[in-house]
């Protein structure tokens, strides 16, 4: 506990001279948001290591340091994996970082995102404290859900510590399988596959190519690739994609994701990449704020950005009700402004 009492040190030091701290893990999600300058850094990379693993329950309880390569290899070595896939940036990426930013890889609309695989958190609060929210079992409360509330949240409301996570057996066999096609055939190709028995766990179209992955037992893997009449090609395609490192992204200094339905229309955006079955939209360059006269639903957010391009905010406006909560919540968890201040937000200094 001298690592947690160190933070809650530092914390309270925080509160008592009214300044602000950054909290930061590997680093590696600093492109996501505003991340204020000058401030103290307040970092958990060095806390890393497992506290608790029960394979046989598929739990893990893990520091919030802990690089996510280390637990892929330590699940792995069980036989065991994250669903959710969480994206590895480099090998600096930490679990708490992707807990705070709430990233879920290729597998999202098949197996469920970060939030549905976290089971409790251990956080240390504005005024020191260190408390452990939610459980090692799946189950509903009343009140707020914590340790999901903070997935997503970007250190805003307290120092992340650790957090158990659900995990789930590793598939007997898993294919990539890529064909060429247009748009219109691959949308319906993804429909099919996911409106039946097909072991789909991801699906992307780029480049005129539509890739997917089918994981599972292996008959069922098998028998849904001779459907396909395509080429198989490595797995590695799909971190690569998560973690923005694929051609199409390397040159791009302006990257906007839209998260939305499937069914959604393309309108008149040139997106370079339609990933999670079409529900995950990427855009690169834009010549102005894509938000602007966008017709459809969903929710943008500005990834990456270069500092010379047009001004806005990296994640979705809020409504008046949404900008009413996120201030509660602020204030309920973070009174003095000490985490983050405008990470997610800067206007509103959330």
């Amino acid at each position: 506990m001298q690592v947690i009492e160190a933070f809650a040190e530092a914390i309270k030091k925080a509160g008592r001279d009214g300044s602000s701290i950054q909290i930061k893990g590997g680093g590696t999600k600093d492109f996501i948001g505003y991340v204020a300058q000058g401030l103290q850094v307040l970092t958990t990379e060095g806390y890393a290591g497992v506290l608790d693993y029960h394979p046989a329950e598929l739990i893990v309880r893990v520091k919030t340091g802990t690089p996510v390569i280390a637990l892929n290899d330590l699940l792995r070595s069980e036989g065991q994996m994250l669903a959710f896939e969480p994206p590895v940036h480099d090998a600096t990426s930490t679990i708490g970082g992707v807990v705070s930013a709430g990233l879920s890889g290729s597998a999202r609309p098949y197996r469920g995102a970060a939030r549905d695989h976290l089971l409790g958190a251990g956080m240390v609060l504005h005024d020191g404290a260190y408390c452990e929210f939610g459980g090692q079992v799946m189950k509903n409360v009343a009140g707020y859900d914590v340790s999901r509330l903070v997935c997503g949240a970007y250190g805003t409301l307290g120092l992340l510590a650790d957090v158990s996570l659900k995990v789930v057996p590793m598939p007997e066999l898993e294919k990539t399988i890529t064909r060429e096609c247009s748009i219109d055939v691959a949308r319906e190709t993804v429909k099919l596959l996911s409106n039946s028995v097909n072991p789909l766990t991801a699906s992307c179209y780029f480049g005129g190519t539509l890739s997917v992955r089918l994981s599972g037992n292996a008959q069922a893997v098998t028998a849904s690739e001779k459907t396909l009449e395509g080429t198989q090609v490595d797995n590695a395609l799909w971190n690569r994609l998560d973690a923005q490192t694929l051609p199409a992204f390397q040159n791009a200094t302006d990257v906007w994701r839209l998260s939305t339905d499937a069914d959604e229309p393309l309108f008149d955006y040139d997106f370079a990449i339609l990933d999670w079955g079409f529900a995950q939209r990427w855009l690169l360059d834009p010549t102005s704020d894509p938000r602007h006269g966008y017709a459809g639903r969903g929710h943008w957010t500005r990834v990456r950005h270069h500092q010379d391009r047009f001004e806005a905010e990296a994640f979705q406006p809020l409504s008046g009700l949404e900008l009413a909560l996120h201030r509660r919540l602020k204030s309920t968890f973070d009174p003095g402004g000490i985490f983050n201040p405008g990470r997610m937000y800067r206007e509103e200094g959330l």
